[in-house]
């Protein structure tokens, strides 16, 4: 069996397409994310966030599970106001697009959870404008009201598209998820919400 390529020293016993060589699981896990910049389809990279991201959301939801719904309802108020506002000023968008936005979003947060390391939405065109509009209305939330963290923001994420997936598929225009979100979310009203939330409460 073929050395790790890292490391020179453990048998190499994983295909990392990273460095499109064999490296052993120890600079695998080491190094994942950090010194490699791993792909999405890694096999590995997918096993391991699965696994680390159930044992983080599993972790916030035994703190306060009350808590918890409410901060996950207020997090998915903000992706989807985001979504809402950007498919006001494009007419066109789809929601395929949105579900592309999501995802990258996502998978960003998802690496940031795992390296400690800031990562730009792996999308392109208006899906990456929007996954980046999505993640201005968190880093907004977060700065006003101290919510979401990342491990949340993740999970709401792979719930919205999750959610978009199967409201698309009822419809053969591809707007299905877009067309209930406009009827739900008002754009541009994440800041009336705020507002609310963090004015002082007066006693009766």
């Amino acid at each position: 069996m073929a050395i790790c390529v890292l490391c020179h020293q453990r048998k190499g016993k994983r295909f990392c397409p990273a460095v499109y060589n064999v490296i052993c699981p120890t600079c695998c896990g080491t190094h994942r994310l950090k010194k490699l910049n791993c792909p999405s389809s890694c096999p590995y990279l997918r096993q391991a966030k699965a696994i680390e991201m159930a044992q983080r959301e599993s972790e916030w939801a035994r703190r306060n599970l009350e808590r918890a719904e409410i901060e996950q309802r207020l997090t998915a108020f903000a992706l989807e106001e985001a979504i809402s506002t950007f498919a006001s000023e494009h007419p066109d968008l789809t929601d395929a697009e949105v579900i592309t936005a999501l995802q990258a979003v996502q998978d960003a947060v998802e690496r940031e959870v795992m390296s400690g390391i800031n990562h730009e939405p792996n999308a392109e065109g208006r899906a990456k404008e929007l996954a980046l509009k999505i993640l201005k209305n968190a880093q907004t939330m977060r700065r006003r009201i101290g919510i979401p963290h990342n491990v949340l923001l993740a999970r709401v994420a792979r719930l919205l598209s999750q959610k978009a997936m199967l409201l698309s598929q009822r419809n053969r225009d591809g707007k299905g998820y877009l067309r209930a979100l406009l009827v739900d979310i008002k754009p541009n009203s994440l800041e009336q919400l705020l507002d609310r939330l963090s004015a002082p409460q007066t006693r009766s």
